[in-house]
């Protein structure tokens, strides 16, 4: 009604933001790439854009396109963001992951459209024939809970905003050597964190490509699942 009625009026604002899920990766069923893999391959990135209203730009990448090193959408090593997911493929990962029917909690905010990835997300993973159940968090507590050192949990959402315009702000979610209760998954990686470490101390407009590299590499490891940047409604009054 906004966008028919308040034509001039109207405008969707990109953010420097990105929603993910994360893996648990040093404990069964996603301390298996393969396993990873199929979840990277099943996902319709579209239908969780049609989740936050079409407010998300589908993407697989950590880096929002507004960052320095953000790549934008672009052809996934499974399938196009923007397009169909390769079920055939995430089948054939999954067989080959050797994972059918192991259990799985997933975490997530009891809060819209969060509850609503969840309940996706939750439902692709027993697609793929997980035994996948939800665990629904307070949304004043979701991020102490899933950060406590001692959960070491399996699968869960998560987001970032920007806190300042620098892909670092970004890839340290996953670095293994910051002491940060933000690795949800407890990747650790050396090629990753030794990357980081270097491309922090550089101009980040300087190694641009660099960080866009970094972003892949994980990608392709399947240490985490992006699905999108989201938009901000701006509304004048008439």
């Amino acid at each position: 009604q906004v966008k028919s009625k308040g034509t001039g009026r109207y405008q969707a604002i990109p953010t420097n933001s990105t929603y993910y899920f994360w893996f648990g990766v040093n404990e069964k069923p996603f301390n298996n790439i393969y396993a990873r893999e199929a979840v990277q391959a099943a996902l319709d990135d579209r239908a969780l854009s049609r989740l936050d209203s079409g407010f998300l730009t589908e993407d697989y990448h950590l880096i929002p396109p507004g960052i320095d090193g953000g790549s934008g959408p672009s052809t996934c090593p499974f399938h196009n963001p923007t397009g169909a997911p390769n079920m055939t493929k995430a089948k054939q990962l999954m067989k080959q992951s050797g994972m059918i029917g192991q259990p799985v909690t997933v975490y997530g905010e009891d809060r819209a459209p969060r509850r609503q990835w969840l309940d996706y997300y939750t439902s692709v993973l027993n697609s793929l024939g997980f035994k996948a159940t939800e665990k629904v968090i307070n949304s004043g507590v979701y991020f102490t809970t899933i950060g406590a050192p001692t959960l070491k949990p399996q699968a869960g959402w998560g987001d970032w905003v920007q806190d300042f315009p620098n892909p670092w702000d970004f890839m340290q979610l996953f670095a293994g050597n910051a002491g940060s209760s933000l690795n949800y998954g407890y990747v650790n990686d050396a090629h990753y964190n030794s990357q980081l470490n270097t491309l922090y101390q550089k101009d980040p407009k300087s190694v641009a490509s660099g960080w866009s590299a970094l972003d892949n590499f994980a990608v392709g490891k399947a240490y985490y699942a992006a699905y999108g940047h989201e938009e901000f409604p701006k509304f004048y009054s008439d």
